[in-house]
């Protein structure tokens, strides 16, 4: 492991496979963040000159980043924030070095960028909203999340127990903050472009694992069965440009409604066989 030859304070913890988008990250010299290259592709060595920190350790983003931290403990208190992104996505050194500082500014625990409307996802709720420095929300996506210190010693020991990551990003807005509804953000004003379809190397290279099983059991486990449907439509104000209208908290409303009945409709459906 490199040992880095300037104190930051942000941490990037990627893990990298062969088409890594990180040199976008780190093209510019003046950045705010180390960066710990976890690689889990086959050629050895790769990347390595890039990053702080560099590791190769096959296996599953989540499972492996629990591993990968339970191995470096020390690194929890030598920094202030950890981001987790996935490698697919493309952004600017200014981009992150600001993502960083609306994080520390606004007193953040969890929080993630926006997405450009380019990109693939999953939930239209995490694409950029323009009119936003950034919204607080009751959901984060595993694709890229950021934690301060104590968030990140409070979530740490979800991080195995998804061995596929579904499930775990329903958790954490439950676990962080102490009850603060300004505790999670998406961060609007810094939007990265997720390039790739979902799924990408995930289930290719471990097709053994089952995401649903993973989402069901954790949601189990920490008692979160009913927000499974309506946690990516909570919001509970934004910052600077605008405040949210009447009408947008209803449209949100109306959409956790509907999640709820469509969820009812399959429990019903699956307790009756049909």
């Amino acid at each position: 492991m490199n040992a880095p030859s300037i104190r930051r304070k942000n941490l990037v913890i990627l893990r990298a496979g062969d088409a890594s988008l990180h040199r976008g990250w780190i093209a510019d010299a003046n950045r705010d963040f180390d960066l710990f290259i976890s690689y889990y592709g086959k050629q050895q060595g790769l990347h390595q000159a890039d990053a702080e920190y560099y590791e190769h350790r096959p296996g599953p983003k989540w499972s492996c980043i629990a591993d990968l931290m339970a191995e470096h403990a020390s690194l929890i208190d030598q920094y202030d924030a950890f981001w987790f992104p996935d490698d697919d996505l493309a952004a600017t050194t200014e981009t992150l070095n600001r993502m960083f500082a609306l994080f520390h500014g606004f007193g953040l625990s969890l929080a993630q960028p926006a997405l450009t409307h380019d990109s693939y996802y999953s939930w239209d709720t995490l694409l950029q909203r323009p009119e936003y420095v950034l919204r607080h929300v009751g959901f984060v996506e595993v694709m890229a999340p950021l934690f301060d210190r104590v968030a990140l010693k409070v979530c740490l020991k979800t991080f195995g127990e998804s061995r596929s990551g579904w499930g775990l990003d329903l958790v954490w807005p439950k676990l962080v903050g102490k009850g603060r509804r300004d505790a999670v953000a998406i961060l609007d004003a810094t939007p990265v472009k997720h390039t790739r379809p979902l799924g990408g190397d995930l289930y290719k290279n471990n097709p053994e694992l089952n995401p649903q099983r993973d989402v069901e059991k954790l949601l189990a486990q920490y008692g979160m069965e009913s927000q499974r449907a309506t946690s990516k439509y909570e919001l509970h104000g934004g910052i600077a440009r605008v405040q949210p209208s009447w009408g947008e908290r209803l449209s949100l409303w109306l959409r956790q409604l509907n999640a709820q009945r469509r969820m009812r409709r399959t429990r019903k459906q699956s307790a009756s066989g049909g």
